[in-house]
């Protein structure tokens, strides 16, 4: 299987680290017996290489892209091994701009932006069929799409294209809809190739855990509905397929960076909050944590669980869930004041019991009528159900800006630039 994935230990943030921020993306080599960049590039196989490339650095920085929603919201606690930037992100206590959970969200943007621009200028040169640069030209704006979407949901300012001058800090409702057009684009590029001539490049490039078109509708749903256009969130989410999971993989020798967080470096847990305050019989608790509190140390073991999901140091990441999908469509409809069909959506959730695919099942009885009166109430019951649904998927944060945090504290509401970046860019706003 093609190996997408990322290494089995946390780096600390470095100089080198720094150094392929904005002001300083570069593939070239230094090393004068290796290839230039613009050699690498001049044949086929060193721009599948980069394809291949572009997906492992979104799949390692899956941890520090979901962290912060973590950490900041209800979903996870630290351990007495964590370190100092996790417990301040947690607690608001001593945080400043120079942690590690800070610079690197930012960091890994841009290098996924940088491999996904260059890939855009270089895939016609590879000589490839028409099918084949489609796929490719489609997935490096899905990549790119996703890094710059997520990082929107992190911070308030950041910038939507690199620049060796250093680029302009943009709102980021602005990097949003960068991250919307990138991926409607996408979805253009493969709309009239055919699933079987996309086979050659899904064999060499994308592999089989990623389905191309659905994860570019299911981003285009979660990305279109964050911005409030909701016709167009309700649209994709209707075009994604209910019976197909899209994951991120991570073959042996790599780790889930996930459970390296929880296993390997032992900082992190869930908070057992998420346990106890689950409606009675709710099975998706299970699915996500082990539910009896096993650790020691500080916090106490009152306070976090042991993960379930993501025990296995190999276990893949899913890009989306397919029940968020039906989750969209249900705020769309109650945004609308479409009660009925918001009701009858939330329930096909609330009442599902079992899955071919590896996701969550609530296998809780449907909500009446009058327990849902007002579109108030079902905003509130679309918030608990996505929170359950979804839990470490790096959403929770951006839900509680939209639906409220049903009475938990958020503890940032975004973070705050890198100070590396405010060092080296002078059009941050924010010398150092």
């Amino acid at each position: 299987m093609r190996q997408i994935g990322t290494i089995g230990s946390r780096l600390p943030f470095t100089a080198a680290l720094a150094a392929v921020l904005l002001t300083a993306c570069s593939l070239d080599l230094t090393n004068p017996n290796a290839p230039t960049e613009e050699q690498t590039l001049s044949n086929p196989q060193g721009i599948i290489a980069l394809g291949v490339g572009m997906q492992a650095q979104f799949a390692g920085s899956i941890d520090d892209y979901v962290l912060p929603a973590g950490l900041v919201t209800d979903e996870w606690g630290t351990k007495s091994r964590a370190l100092l930037s996790y417990t301040a992100l947690m607690n608001t206590t001593n945080f400043d701009n120079t942690f590690d959970v800070v610079s690197l969200p930012y960091a890994n943007t841009y290098q996924i932006v940088k491999s996904a621009n260059t890939l855009l200028a270089n895939v016609q040169a590879g000589g490839f069929s028409t099918a084949f640069a489609a796929g490719m030209t489609a997935t490096a704006k899905l990549f790119k799409g996703m890094a710059l979407g997520f990082a929107a949901t992190i911070y308030e300012k950041l910038p939507v294209a690199i620049d060796v001058a250093g680029g302009t800090l943009r709102p980021r409702a602005e990097v949003m809809d960068t991250a919307l057009a990138l991926l409607n684009s996408a979805r253009t590029d493969i709309a009239s190739v055919s699933d079987a001539d996309l086979a050659g490049f899904r064999n060499q490039v994308l592999g089989s855990s990623i389905d191309l078109r659905n994860t570019i509708d299911a981003m285009i749903a979660r990305y279109s509905l964050y911005r409030g256009q909701y016709q167009a969130a309700a649209d994709a989410a209707n075009r994604v397929s209910a019976t197909v999971l899209s994951s991120l993989t991570y073959p042996a020798p790599n780790t889930n960076p996930v459970y390296n967080l929880a296993y390997g470096l032992v900082y992190i847990g869930g908070l057992n909050s998420f346990v106890t305050q689950a409606e009675a019989g709710d099975k998706r608790p299970a699915y996500w944590l082990k539910t009896t509190p096993t650790f020691g140390g500080n916090p106490p073991d009152t306070i976090l669980v042991d993960f379930k999901k993501y025990q296995g140091q190999n276990e893949s990441f899913p890009l989306y869930l397919p029940d968020e999908m039906k989750l969209i469509r249900a705020e769309v409809a109650a945004r609308a004041s479409d009660l009925p069909t918001a009701r009858t959506l939330i329930n096909q959730v609330r009442t599902q019991a079992s899955s071919t695919l590896d996701e969550p099942t609530a296998g809780l009885p449907a909500l009446t009528d009058a327990q849902l009166p007002t579109q108030a109430a079902i905003l509130t019951q679309i918030a608990y159900e996505r929170r359950y649904e979804l839990y470490m998927q790096g959403t929770r944060w951006e839900d509680t800006r939209r639906l409220g945090s049903g009475g938990n504290t958020v503890t940032f509401q975004y973070l705050p630039i890198p100070a590396s970046e405010c060092r080296t860019n002078p059009n941050a706003g924010c010398q150092q």
